[in-house]
């Protein structure tokens, strides 16, 4: 299996273009069929109960943490808190974290592995052990290309994202390092899934963190691959403008989350990685592309777009650059 493989995989899990999917097969919610969610953590959607069945086994890794953390979080004080910033309780916090991330996750990838690829590569990044620390804040305003305030793939912002040594940020709290070990097992289920993949490297972990609320960050966790050795003669000739590469591929990331046009990969005749937004339909926020190829941009179709591309530096189109990405990838 390929690093390309690893992003198919990636396609394949953002398939359904609706944010509430079941967390098993991925059944979207629509007029006729309401998701529900596990009555251990409240945070988790499932179709039915044949998925949650299935599901058990993976989910049970977590449940527990996100339950208590849950319950901790969901006292009348934090509530009050929550209202402040426009969220009823802390429920409905969670669900619009974990729908931002699931409707940013290809950028979040992204960015995360432009972090490691700027940061001296895969070996560095886990020798020692780094994370990927994204600093989020609460959308305060809208404008005409982000009409509403509520959708969720556009209600947090990336203020700042960084590449830190996981020991030294593990000092700087004094939970920090049992909040860590609580995530032992999502780890080690993560690691023995990619186990026997020729190409796989490691963890990295992801957090988030939010500016109002620093107790409530949350993690995940990204399998490294090594890159393909068929690339490496190909990324060896980018080598001189490997940096600028680099650079244009972190706005492309950052900008599709904060300017609100959403890259996903899309499967089909033409696969490749679109721009996109979220729209209300059938009881959730489904994702729209802009077009069906990059061939078909034309200036004026999304301000947040235009703005990025104009930032780009390395004489490349977004589709060259993402193609790129294939080759560059963790190398």
């Amino acid at each position: 299996m390929s690093i390309e493989d690893c992003w198919k995989g990636l396609s394949v899990a953002n398939a359904n273009p609706a944010l509430r999917r079941c967390r098993e097969c991925g059944r979207g919610q629509d007029e006729g069929h309401r998701l529900q969610r596990c009555t251990g953590c409240f945070l988790v959607l499932y179709c039915s109960k044949s998925c949650q069945k299935t599901g058990w086994k993976t989910h049970k890794l977590s449940c527990g943490t996100d339950a208590t953390a849950t319950e901790r979080l969901s006292d009348p004080e934090w509530n009050v808190q929550m209202r402040t910033l426009g969220f009823s309780n802390f429920s409905s916090f969670s669900d619009v974290v974990q729908q931002w991330r699931d409707a940013n996750g290809w950028a979040i990838h992204l960015c995360a592995s432009v972090l490691v690829m700027q940061g001296g590569g895969i070996h560095a990044s886990q020798n020692p052990q780094k994370i990927v620390s994204l600093s989020l804040t609460r959308r305060r305003s809208v404008t005409p290309d982000l009409p509403s305030s509520r959708n969720p793939s556009t209600m947090l912002v990336v203020e700042d994202l960084r590449l830190l040594d996981l020991e030294e940020s593990l000092t700087k709290g004094p939970d920090l390092r049992a909040q860590w070990e609580c995530g032992a097992p999502a780890r080690a289920a993560k690691r023995e899934k990619y186990a026997t993949h020729p190409l796989f490297a490691g963890i990295l972990p992801v957090v988030f963190t939010f500016d109002e609320l620093p107790a409530a960050a949350a993690t995940i966790y990204i399998a490294q691959c090594h890159p393909n050795p068929g690339t490496r003669p190909f990324a060896e000739q980018l080598a001189p403008i490997r940096d600028t590469i680099l650079e244009d591929l972190m706005h492309l990331g950052v900008d599709s989350i904060n300017a609100g046009f959403s890259l996903r990969a899309v499967l089909g005749a033409s696969e490749g990685v679109l721009p996109g937004h979220f729209v209300r339909s059938h009881g959730t926020w489904t994702w729209q592309q802009l077009f069906s190829d990059w061939s078909q941009y034309r200036r004026g179709q999304h301000t947040g777009l235009d703005q990025t591309i104009d930032k780009l530096r390395s004489g490349f189109t977004p589709s060259t650059l993402l193609e790129m990405f294939q080759c560059l990838v963790l190398s």
